[in-house]
């Protein structure tokens, strides 16, 4: 695939909560017959109140596997095998973003390099379940794209 450097982002309203991650990444078909994913984080992390993070090489734990997962789930759609480079991913934490958000958007990035299209039923099931993330109290919640499930995200 050819290389792209631009940003993808997804967001969504509902009831007055908003969504909203970005996410840079490459795909290429991958000869070695499996699929892998490159983390190339290089970001500040938070820096001050209302600014967009970009994930660090160290921390933001919950963001990586939660991308990782909406990889795992969208390479199962697909008859190729792949490697993914996530250079960047950015949001604002516990306010527009959180883990399943990034999950998503990072599914909804690759699909759009490789111009793979779910169907209308699909985005709907996901996006009921992503956004059914936003729960009072606030907990890091990782999601599970196969089961549309979450486990809990306990901090090390």
């Amino acid at each position: 695939m050819e290389e792209n450097k631009t940003f993808y982002r997804w967001k969504k309203i509902k009831n007055g909560v908003g969504s909203v991650a970005l996410v840079t990444l490459d795909v290429f078909k991958n000869t070695a017959q499996q699929n892998e994913i490159v983390e190339q984080y290089s970001g500040q992390g938070f820096t001050s109140q209302g600014y967009i993070e970009d994930v660090p090489a160290i921390r933001y734990d919950s963001w990586k596997i939660a991308a990782k997962n909406g990889l795992h789930y969208a390479f199962s759609l697909t008859d190729t095998f792949w490697k993914v480079d996530l250079i960047k991913i950015e949001g604002r934490a516990d306010i527009d973003t959180n883990p399943t958000i990034v999950g998503y958007t990072v599914m909804r990035a690759f699909f759009d390099k490789i111009n793979f299209q779910l169907d209308a039923n699909q985005i709907e099931t996901l996006e009921e379940f992503v956004l059914s993330s936003w729960t009072k109290p606030y907990k890091e919640l990782i999601p599970d794209f196969f089961t549309l499930t979450f486990t809990e995200y306990y901090f090390k």
